[in-house]
């Protein structure tokens, strides 16, 4: 038994999920006490900071790490890649300085009361991008070990800058600027670790590759991110970023359920994909039986989700945020459309129908610009959570009516 435990410890499977747990708990975490350290208006403006940075974060993947998933497996030489990718992230990292810095001279110029922020934000975005490859590159080099270690590294650096932050009542800024340096060792710990084994024509040559993929990859992972983000950062110039700050704790809290299904689909679909290539049968009865098997534990979840949300509201924030908990109850009914639309997502990637997920996002996003205007005005919050209740049902009818074009259908005989 001890054995068979440690041979399971061991295993590639549980360290990956082992880090994914430390890494998205810690955020977790650290996200629920700085709700309650910075209050609700710095809390706003940090998670505003955040949401930008996961913007930038998706550009930069689609010039070097997506390329980066794709080409390390078909180069021949390995070691000089992934070297020369190193190259490539520093070279994106000193444009969007470049481009920041460009941004707080102009803001100092014209006077804008945020300019101050923006040097500590842009430190923030800058190093947490860094470190997001870094991490994604020992993934990719199967340096599991390592990753564990940097990620736990960090863990324990950003809840000790959190606690800090509740006991000595630190701004926004110094949050930003500690964060920003508590992720420096990690970064520093994966650069000593590449090999030097590199030269100018293997960087010049890959960063063409890179470029190359970028073309699509870029504009996808823009549309995507302005898909699911679009109300939510209109939302903080429309009713101010204390709305947001609330809109976003609200959905760190629901991040929990997104993990869960992160996680279903990473297992499930290989596990559907194996049945598929048996028979289109077995693979649909597979996936009809894990839905059903899912619908009561979610269900029961999200409707103690909806009747003690005004408590849980001052639990995870305190009672700065007792008037937000109407959110949580219409975010439960927005995961119930995200819900509905996971099995048809993953017949969509069953089938390689991928290109649909664009063509999907895209509809969506330009709902999104249209309507916004409108839902924010009128219904402020709710409206957001109305738009990307929408956006949900677009790609359900457009993943849907593609489905059954081709004549495939996970409902039929589901009862």
């Amino acid at each position: 038994m001890i054995d068979r435990i440690k041979t399971m410890l061991k295993a590639d499977k549980t360290k990956v999920i082992l880090d994914q747990a430390i890494f998205s708990g810690t955020s977790f975490i650290t996200m629920l006490i700085l709700a309650r350290a910075l209050g609700l208006y710095e809390f706003g403006i940090f998670a505003s900071v955040q949401l930008y940075t996961f913007l930038l974060m998706s550009i930069s993947g689609a010039f070097v790490i997506q390329p980066m998933q794709v080409l390390y497996g078909k180069s021949l030489d390995k070691s000089a890649y992934i070297a020369s990718t190193i190259f490539i992230q520093s070279g994106a990292a000193i444009l969007m300085a470049i481009v920041m810095l460009l941004a707080y001279l102009l803001a100092v110029l014209f006077g804008f009361s945020w300019a101050s922020i923006l040097i500590p934000a842009g430190a923030y975005a800058i190093v947490t991008i860094f470190y997001d490859y870094v991490r994604k590159r020992l993934l990719v080099e199967d340096r599991l070990d390592q990753l564990i270690i940097i990620d736990a590294l960090m863990s324990f650096v950003q809840l000790v800058i959190a606690v800090l932050t509740y006991f000595f009542h630190l701004s926004v800024d110094h949050v930003l600027g500690l964060m920003s340096l508590g992720l420096i060792p990690g970064i520093m710990y994966g650069v000593a670790l590449m090999s030097d084994n590199f030269n100018l024509l293997d960087i010049r040559k890959y960063t063409f590759e890179h470029m190359t993929q970028a073309r699509w990859l870029a504009p996808t992972a823009i549309v995507q991110w302005m898909t699911s983000n679009f109300f939510v950062a209109s939302s903080g110039l429309y009713l101010g970023v204390a709305a947001l700050g609330a809109f976003r704790l609200v959905q760190t809290l629901f991040g929990l359920i997104n993990i869960l299904l992160q996680g279903l689909e990473s297992y499930v679909l290989p596990q559907a994909a194996i049945r598929f290539q048996r028979t289109t049968d077995e693979a649909y009865l597979y996936l009809k039986n894990l839905t059903k098997r899912s619908i009561l534990p979610m269900g029961i979840i999200l409707g103690l989700m909806f009747v003690f949300a005004d408590y849980i509201i001052i639990w995870v924030g305190g009672y700065a945020y007792i008037e937000y908990g109407f959110v949580i109850r219409w975010m439960v009914i927005l995961y119930v459309f995200i819900l509905i639309n996971y099995p048809v997502r993953i017949l969509i990637r069953l089938h390689e129908m991928n290109h649909l997920f664009l063509f999907g996002y895209i509809l969506s996003f330009v709902f999104s610009l249209i309507s916004a205007h409108y839902l924010l005005s009128n219904h402020q919050l709710i409206g957001a959570i109305i738009g990307l209740g929408i956006n949900q049902i677009i790609l359900f009818a457009i993943w849907q009516y593609s489905l059954n074009k081709k004549e495939i259908s996970l409902w039929k005989s589901f009862i």
